[in-house]
C-alpha cells in the first residue's frame, strides 16, 4: 500500500476516534445541563411548598470555594496612603494602629483592615488613585464593596464622602494579600440553600421572596489572624442575611 494512502488512512480513523469522543463529552455535558434544571425546577418546586418563590436563574450553580487566610501588610497599607496622600511615614500610635500625615492630609490605619484617610490635595480620580493603591472595589450605591479576586468580601466596604474641604474615606478593606487554604464543597446547591431557609426561618426571619442569591466571603478576624470565610449572600424581601457555607450557619454582616 502506498505511503501517502496509508497516512490517508490513519488520519481519518483518528478523525472519526476524536469524533465519536466528542460526542460523548458532548451527551455527558447535556446530560449535566438536564439534570441541573432538572434540580432546579424541582428544588423550586419544594421551596414553593414552603411558601418561598425564587427564580430558577437566580439558584447558585454548584461550585468549590477556598478559604483564604489575609496578613496585614505594612507595604499594602503603606502603598495605598502613598497613591491618595503621596509619601508620609507611618507612626507607630500601639495597638496594631498606624498614623500617616503630610501636607495632603492624613490617614488611619488599624487592625482588622478598618481605615480613615482624609484627602486635603486633588488627587485626580479616586477611584484610579484605590486601583493604584492596590485596593480593588466596585461601587454599590453610595458604598464601594472590595473585591477578593472576582468575589465580593461583604463586610469589606467604605464610602467616599466630602468633609471639612477635602475628601473623606472611611470604612474597611483588605490590606494585606490572600493566600488560598483548604477548599469548601459548595456543589450540593440544593441542601445548602434548603439550609439557609431553615437557618434564617431558626432566627425568626420572615421572607416569601427571593431576590438574589450570590457567593462571596466575610473577612473573619481572630486571635491568630484574619481569614476570608466562603458565604452566601440572599437578599429577600424580608431582609439580608448570609451563611457560612463550611460551618451551615448564619453570619452577622455590618451594613
Amino acid at each position: 500500500m502506498e505511503t501517502g494512502r496509508l497516512k490517508t488512512i490513519v488520519i481519518l480513523i483518528l478523525l472519526c476516534v476524536n469524533l465519536a469522543f466528542g460526542g460523548i463529552l458532548l451527551s455527558e455535558r447535556l446530560g449535566a445541563a438536564e439534570g441541573n434544571a432538572q434540580t432546579r425546577s424541582e428544588l423550586r418546586s419544594v421551596l414553593a411548598g414552603l411558601g418561598i418563590t425564587v427564580e430558577e436563574e437566580q439558584i447558585p450553580a454548584g461550585s468549590v470555594m477556598l478559604r483564604r487566610s489575609v496578613a496585614r501588610e505594612r507595604v499594602t497599607e503603606d502603598r495605598l496612603v502613598t497613591a491618595l496622600l503621596g509619601p508620609a511615614e507611618g507612626q507607630d500610635q500601639g495597638g496594631n494602629i498606624w498614623y500617616y500625615e503630610n501636607a495632603s492630609g492624613w490617614a488611619w490605619c488599624r487592625g482588622g483592615g478598618s481605615f480613615e484617610i482624609m484627602v486635603l490635595a486633588g488627587v485626580g480620580s479616586l477611584e484610579e488613585q484605590l486601583e493604584k493603591g492596590g485596593v480593588r472595589a466596585r461601587r454599590e450605591g453610595e458604598k464601594y464593596i472590595c473585591l477578593a479576586g472576582d468575589e465580593p468580601v461583604f463586610n469589606c466596604r467604605f464610602t467616599i464622602t466630602q468633609r471639612s474641604g477635602g475628601i473623606y474615606l472611611s470604612g474597611r478593606c483588605l490590606l494585606g494579600e490572600s493566600e488560598e487554604g483548604e477548599s469548601v464543597d459548595c456543589t450540593d446547591v440544593a441542601t445548602l440553600l434548603l439550609r439557609f431557609c431553615d437557618r434564617i426561618r431558626d432566627a425568626g426571619g420572615v421572607f416569601s421572596r427571593v431576590e438574589e442569591i450570590g457567593d462571596g466571603y466575610v473577612l473573619n478576624a481572630t486571635a491568630s489572624g484574619m481569614e476570608l470565610v466562603p458565604v452566601w449572600q440572599m437578599k429577600t424581601d424580608g431582609g439580608t442575611w448570609y451563611m457560612d457555607l463550611s460551618a451551615g450557619r448564619l453570619v452577622t454582616v455590618a451594613a
